[in-house]
């Protein structure tokens, strides 16, 4: 509300420049020494006066049938408009001619034929068309600002909206199978138990209150990912080789929340094979300007629908990533018989 006011404002403020400009023209011009000729001054106002009053009629009304997209009324009302607004100007009859008064000639000399009616009419026509088309041209360049603010804004909630889908991506499968697991391991290691409650609590936590935030520091994602990865060994045999190295002290940087969850998630999804040795490895390498991940894992026993779920949820963690950051991050991915890695840089801010 307030930038389509403020575009209001700029609009009426153009117009008063200009309408301000052409009143004070004649009076400038007509101003020799500290002698002011009113008599022309007036009658260059009786002349002007039309078409402001075309203007009037133009900005408040007529335009009105055109955002109304009823093209060919406001073609036909224009046009009228144009032609009676010419004639008042040539006749200066009915309001004007009471005020009308003959242009000063010189003293010297003879006086110049008054110009041709025709001459006139089409005069004043050409002025009412140039009228109408600044004001035109005025009103569609801020109804299209507008309209592009409109447009930014409804991308802006779009975005907003399709950033928290894609963040809440973590399967709700996960939970589930987190506390199936805590309560077989509350008869057989009660302490194990315990110390896995308070992690998904803080797992809970994060998701349904931090994440609203707009920027995570790179500490609290390693945080989230070291109590996601302590859940997920709950849940997996001792052949499986988990690896999460990052520094122990991290920059103080700012980063969108939980935004490598769902790399990790495909890894833990897709990457254990319950019948062979199995490993997923994450590194986080911040630099000064940037910030390097890297998620591999051994490739599990996949069926069809697996490898479709990891084509989506990579789609999805891409989209997010050209959301947040356009054209500034990279994504790459190494892919064999054997090993699926994922190389993510994005920038630190």
């Amino acid at each position: 509300m307030v930038t389509k006011d403020k575009y209001r404002f700029s609009e009426l403020l153009i117009y008063s420049v200009l309408w301000s400009f052409v009143f004070t023209m004649p009076v400038v011009l007509s101003t020799a020494g500290t002698h002011i000729d009113f008599r022309r001054i007036s009658h260059e106002f009786v002349r002007i006066v039309p078409f402001f009053i075309l203007f009037i009629i133009h900005n408040t009304f007529v335009f009105r049938i055109f955002r109304k997209k009823q093209y060919t009324i406001y073609f036909i009302s224009g046009f009228a408009l144009i032609v009676f607004i010419s004639l008042l100007g040539t006749f200066n009859f009915g309001l004007f001619r009471a005020f009308d008064v003959p242009p000063p000639h010189p003293q010297n000399g003879p006086m110049e034929p008054p110009p041709m009616l025709l001459d006139r009419f089409f005069y004043n026509f050409l002025i009412s068309i140039l009228v109408i088309g600044l004001n035109m041209a005025v009103k569609i360049t801020f109804r299209w600002m507008e309209s592009g603010r409109k447009y930014e804004e409804l991308q802006k909630e779009n975005f907003k909206t399709e950033l928290e889908f894609l963040r809440h991506q973590i399967s709700p499968h996960f939970f589930m199978n987190t506390l199936n697991n805590i309560h077989a391991l509350i008869d057989y290691d009660s302490e194990i138990a315990k110390n896995s409650i308070i992690r998904l609590s803080k797992l809970m936590r994060v998701l349904l209150y931090e994440s609203a935030k707009n920027t995570f520091t790179l500490r609290d994602e390693v945080n989230f990912l070291n109590d996601y990865i302590g859940l997920m060994r709950i849940r997996v045999n001792e052949k499986v080789d988990i690896k999460f190295e990052h520094p122990e002290s991290m920059p103080d940087r700012n980063i969108p929340p939980l935004l490598f969850i769902s790399f990790v998630e495909n890894a833990f999804k897709h990457g254990i094979n319950p019948l062979t040795e199995s490993f997923i490895h994450i590194k986080f390498i911040p630099e000064a300007s940037k910030l390097n991940v890297i998620v591999s894992n051994s490739k599990g026993a996949r069926v069809e629908t697996n490898i479709e779920s990891e084509k989506i949820g990579l789609s999805n963690s891409r989209r997010r990533l050209d959301i947040l950051f356009g054209d500034e991050y990279n994504l790459e991915v190494f892919e064999n018989e054997y090993i699926f890695e994922v190389n993510i840089e994005i920038p630190l801010s």
